[in-house]
């Protein structure tokens, strides 16, 4: 986990790039299936749960994959719903997990008004819900407009975000 949060950081310093962070990662998920049974039985405690998707209409997964796998190497579980994700969704996976947070992911401006649909939504169903938003063409700016709890540039914004919650 502390290799995976100096992976992050470098990565926003850019000091390593996709392909490190990458290979970084399938390193922790070879390591994770060995320690997977621990946070199972309770031996070793996991920080939190997050609920993460790419909006509807939207089917690139490469930004979410890469949140997702840093989420999970600073000890976070992590419910992937994958991409092209209604917000009945979300909903449903964030009663099924109370106390989640949820990320949402966009590529295309075209889908970004989904963000604020998913958010109104699951702000609707479970009041004093997180909800975070990434992805290329999103900004604060958008995520203030939406009513999002945060926006982050780069996943190592978003685990601090968590970890600082938690």
């Amino acid at each position: 986990m502390p290799g995976m949060e100096r992976v992050g950081v470098k990565f926003r310093e850019n000091k390593v790039f996709v392909p490190q962070v990458l290979m970084s990662a399938k390193a922790m998920n070879t390591a994770m299936v060995h320690l997977k049974p621990f946070f199972l039985t309770g031996e070793a405690k996991q920080k939190g749960t997050v609920i993460i998707g790419t909006v509807e209409g939207d089917l690139h997964d490469i930004g979410k994959n890469l949140v997702a796998m840093m989420v999970e190497g600073n000890g976070y579980k992590v419910i992937d719903l994958g991409v092209d994700v209604k917000p009945e969704q979300f909903v449903n996976s964030l009663k099924e997990n109370p106390g989640a947070f949820v990320g949402l992911s966009a590529l295309l401006t075209t889908t970004m008004p989904g963000m604020e649909k998913i958010t109104k939504a699951v702000k609707e169903a479970v009041p004093g819900s997180k909800v975070a938003v990434g992805g290329a063409p999103v900004t604060q700016e958008f995520c203030n407009k939406i009513g999002a709890d945060i926006y982050s540039r780069d996943p190592q914004g978003f685990v601090e975000y968590l970890n600082a919650l938690v």
